[in-house]
């Protein structure tokens, strides 16, 4: 049950239509586009204090993902991942030049799989905080078929819940993902906003989902900002976390991984300083 919740905790302006069905797209600034996709039952609203440093020389493209903070979902017949994936390859295409790719948590995993599909339209890539096989961040042994009774268990729990049952959960799973207590009631409202059957089927598919093999397609350069702090209690440290992002990502051509100070999941609310900084030297 630990491994199950500590799972779930990992996956965790002006608004208009974007050119693909079901996204939501706020464009600030100008020069160099750069894309940012946010998380689990996550609004673009997540990059407001990163964009505004951003947007000074750069144009922003902060989506919301289909299903989540109040954004209507799509039809769960085909999963969600790869239809949402298709959206914003169309949505880069659309832009008609290479950008740089941002993702947070479940947005970092699509950036992953956007830049081993189509590698001649992504510059670089930040990653905050996301693995490209979540279920092996717990379990080195995790295979996709070893992990689906679970994921299908945790699915399926998420969706029989109770509206009390939900709540309770997500108000204690939401105290473990960012140290900025102020920004709780916003997790809260965001999720709330959310399909919980878009969100139940979105971590059924990060936790069945190993895109390593993939990463040899990835020939751009790679940033990846890692967090530990939250697991500080449950025995993780800066230098073990670090050495798993390593193993996970070693068929990366061109890597760069950094840990957080003091981070909790959310880098960009707790370390926003270190994070700006790191994606600065990336950038420049």
């Amino acid at each position: 049950m630990k491994k199950l919740i500590l799972l779930y905790l990992l996956a965790w302006c002006m608004y208009v239509p974007a050119n693909s069905q079901n996204l939501i797209s706020e464009v600030t600034g100008k020069g160099q586009k750069i894309v940012l996709i946010p998380g689990l039952a996550s609004s673009g609203e997540v990059w407001k204090e990163t964009v505004s440093g951003l947007s000074k020389n750069y144009e922003c493209h902060v989506l919301t993902l289909p299903g989540f903070a109040g954004n209507a979902p799509i039809n769960l017949e085909n999963g969600f991942m790869e239809p949402v994936q298709n959206m914003i390859k169309t949505y880069i295409q659309d832009l008609k030049s290479p950008v740089l790719l941002m993702g947070h948590s479940l947005g970092g995993f699509l950036s992953l799989k956007l830049a081993s599909e189509i590698p001649d339209q992504i510059q670089k890539v930040i990653i905050i905080d996301s693995y490209p096989f979540y279920s092996a961040a717990l379990n080195p042994n995790a295979t996709v078929e070893s992990m689906k009774p679970m994921a299908n268990q945790l699915k399926n729990n998420m969706i029989a819940m109770s509206s009390e049952q939900f709540q309770s959960q997500q108000s204690m799973g939401k105290a473990t993902m960012t140290s900025s207590q102020d920004r709780i009631p916003t997790l809260m409202d965001w999720s709330n906003e959310s399909d919980r059957k878009t969100i139940a089927q979105a971590i059924y598919e990060l936790m069945v989902s190993d895109a390593r093999a993939e990463l040899e397609e990835v020939k751009c350069p790679i940033l990846v900002l890692g967090a530990w702090y939250a697991g500080k209690d449950y025995g993780m440290t800066a230098e073990s976390v670090s050495k798993n992002f390593q193993n996970q990502y070693k068929l990366a051509e061109n890597v760069q991984i950094e840990m957080a100070p003091t981070a909790y999941h959310f880098i960009m609310w707790d370390n926003p300083e270190w994070m700006m900084e790191q994606i600065n030297n990336l950038l420049q």
